[in-house]
C-alpha cells in the first residue's frame, strides 16, 4: 500500500498506542494519535500473566480504537501489534482471542527480532547519516518499557544483536520492594551486570563511533531535558541521575512535573544509558524520535525499504564464519556453486528470493562446526546456527538454515528424523529441495582446492548435466558427487550427472 488511510495498533508494554495517517505519493499526513496507558507488563514481569481485570480494560481499549477504524473507513488498511508485555504472558494466546472475539481485531505477536529490524529500519529511514555511522561503527539501541534492543553494526555487518530482558519498567518491578535509598544500587548492578555479559560475548575491543537511540525512554529524557539538538551529553544524564538517585517516584513527579509512570522508570533508564556511554567509550547519544507506531506505519505501507539488507546479512554471515575459523574460500564457492544451481533449475523447483537467501546463509555457514569437532561437525553446524540472531530472519527461517546445515553430509546424523519430524509438513520439502542443492554444491569442492572453477548446467527432459571446468582431475569431487547427489534424484526425480573437463586440455 502506498496511498490512502492507513491505522496502527500497539499494544506495548506500558501503554496502548493507536496511530492513523493518510498516505498520498510516498508522503505521510498525520490524521490521529490517540495514547491509552495501561501497563501490561506490570502484570507480565512481575506475575507472568495478564490478569483478568486488565484483559477486560484491554479490550475496552481495543474497542474505542475498533471504532476510530470504523469511523475512518479504513477497512483492513490496519495493523495490529503487541510487544512483550503481550508476547511474554503465560495466557497471551487467551489475551487475543478474547480481543478478537470482542473487537474483531487481528493482533499479531512481533517476535523480538522482528520488533529490533522494524525500529531498525525506522531509524535508519530517519537519521541522514545512518549508512556513513554504520560504516565507521555504531550501537543501535531502543530502549523500552519490556525490553533493550543493541545491535553492534560495523561495514555494512552486524557484530552483535540481542534482545535483552532489562527494559525499563521491567527492571522497576524485579527491584519494586527495595527501599528508596538502595534501589538506585540495585539497578546500577543489574544494568551493570547485562553490559559485562555482552562485553563478554565479543571476541574483540569495540571500537565504535557512535550511539544511536530510539524509544519512549528518548521521549521521556527529551522531554525532561529540552534538548535542543539531536544527542543527549553524557554530563546532562549524570547530572539529572545524581540529583534524583535518592528520591522517590513522588518527589520525581514534584520535582520534574511528569507522570507517575514515568517517574518509576526514570532512574532505570538513566542508568541504562549512562551504562551504554561506558560499555562504548562515547559521552553523547544521537536519537531518533520517531515513535515506533509511525515506524509501523512505514513498513506495513512499504513505505520504507531495507536496500542493503541481503548485502548486510551476506556480510554478517561470513563474519560469523571468521568467528568461527571456517574455510572461507571453500565457503565461498560453496556459497557461488549453491546460487548457480538455484537459478539454473528455478523451473523446477519454483523457490523465490526468500528461499534463495536461506541456501546462501546455508551454503556459508554449512562448516562452521568443524570448530567444535570434526566427526559430527554437521551437528555442531546445527546447533552454532540455531543459536543465532538476525534481525529480519525468524527464528523460522533459521532454524531452516540449521537443519540444511545438519542436512549437508552424504550420512544423516543421529537425530535426523527427529529434526525433519519436527518440521510443519509444509516446510519439509523446502528443506528437502535447499539441502539438495547444497550437498551437489558441496561435493563441487569435496577436495577443498577449489579444482572446479565454474560450471554450466544443461536441462534434459528425463536428466539433468553439469558440465564442469576444472584446473586438474578433480578425484573427491567425482567421488563426493556420486554419493551427495542422491538426494537430490530422490527430491526431484530426475537423474543429474557431472561430467568435467580440464583447462587448457
Amino acid at each position: 500500500m502506498k496511498n490512502g488511510l492507513f491505522a496502527v495498533i500497539n499494544i506495548g508494554a506500558s501503554a496502548f498506542r493507536m496511530h492513523i495517517s493518510e498516505y498520498a505519493n510516498g508522503h505521510e499526513k498525520l490524521l490521529e494519535y490517540l495514547v491509552k496507558p495501561l501497563s501490561l507488563g506490570r502484570d507480565t514481569f512481575s506475575k507472568g500473566y495478564i490478569s483478568l481485570e486488565n484483559v477486560y480494560k484491554s479490550t475496552k481499549i481495543l474497542e474505542s480504537f475498533k471504532n476510530k477504524i470504523d469511523e475512518y473507513r479504513i477497512g483492513k488498511n490496519y495493523c495490529a501489534v503487541c510487544t512483550s508485555g503481550v508476547r511474554e504472558a503465560q495466557n497471551r494466546y487467551f489475551f487475543l482471542d478474547h480481543a478478537k472475539i470482542h473487537t474483531g481485531l487481528d493482533i499479531k505477536i512481533l517476535n523480538s527480532y522482528e520488533e529490533i529490524y522494524i525500529k531498525f529500519l525506522g531509524i535508519k529511514h530517519n537519521i541522514e547519516q545512518f549508512s556513513a555511522y554504520e560504516e565507521k561503527g555504531l550501537l543501535f539501541a531502543n530502549i523500552s518499557s519490556g525490553n533493550i534492543a543493541l545491535s553492534i553494526h560495523k561495514g555494512e555487518k552486524i557484530i552483535f544483536s540481542a534482545s535483552l530482558p532489562y527494559g525499563s519498567l521491567r527492571v522497576n518491578e524485579i527491584f519494586k520492594d527495595v527501599s528508596v535509598l538502595k534501589k538506585y544500587k540495585a539497578y546500577e548492578q543489574y544494568i551493570y551486570n547485562m553490559f559485562y555479559t555482552i562485553r563478554s560475548s565479543l571476541p574483540f575491543k569495540l571500537n565504535l563511533f557512535y550511539i544511536i537511540s530510539s524509544g519512549s525512554s528518548i521521549d521521556l529524557l527529551t522531554d525532561i531535558i529540552k534538548s535542543k539538538r539531536d544527542c543527549l551529553k553524557r554530563k546532562t544524564l549524570e547530572e539529572l541521575y545524581h540529583r534524583l538517585r535518592t528520591k522517590n517516584s513522588n518527589e520525581i513527579v514534584k520535582e520534574l512535573g511528569i507522570r507517575s509512570s514515568d517517574a518509576e522508570v526514570l532512574l532505570p533508564v538513566l542508568i541504562i544509558y549512562l551504562n551504554m556511554m561506558d560499555f562504548a567509550g562515547k559521552d553523547r547519544i544521537y536519537f531518533s524520535k520517531y515513535s515506533f507506531p509511525y515506524i509501523l506505519s512505514l513498513y506495513y505501507t512499504s513505505n520504507i525499504r531495507d536496500r542493503g539488507y541481503n548485502k548486510r546479512l551476506r556480510n554478517t554471515f561470513y563474519y560469523i564464519g571468521d568467528r568461527y575459523g571456517f574455510d572461507r574460500s571453500h565457503a565461498k564457492i560453496v556459497s557461488s556453486f549453491s546460487l548457480k544451481l538455484f537459478d539454473s533449475l528455478k523451473q523446477m523447483h519454483l523457490l523465490k528470493l526468500k528461499e534463495r537467501l536461506l541456501l546462501e546463509g546455508s551454503a556459508i555457514l554449512h562448516d562452521i562446526g568443524y570448530f567444535i569437532d570434526a566427526e559430527h561437525h554437521e551437528e555442531h553446524s546445527y546447533y552454532i546456527t540455531k543459536s543465532l540472531n538476525y534481525p529480519g530472519l525468524s527464528k523460522g527461517d533459521i532454524n531452516i538454515i540449521a537443519i540444511i546445515n545438519f542436512m549437508h553430509r552424504e550420512v544423516p546424523g543421529r537425530d535426523y528424523d527427529t529434526l525433519i519430524s519436527s518440521l510443519p509438513v509444509e516446510k519439509r520439502l523446502l528443506v528437502f529441495k535447499l539441502a539438495s542443492l547444497l550437498r551437489v554444491a558441496d561435493s563441487l569442492d569435496s577436495s577443498h582446492m577449489q579444482l572446479i572453477k565454474d560450471f554450466t548446467v544443461t536441462v534434459d527432459v528425463d536428466s539433468i548435466i553439469i558440465k564442469a571446468r576444472t584446473l586438474k582431475h578433480p578425484f573427491l569431487e567425482h567421488l563426493a558427487f556420486d554419493k551427495k547427489s542422491k538426494m537430490f534424484i530422490e527430491t526431484f526425480g530426475v537423474k543429474i550427472f557431472l561430467e568435467t573437463k580440464i583447462l587448457y586440455e
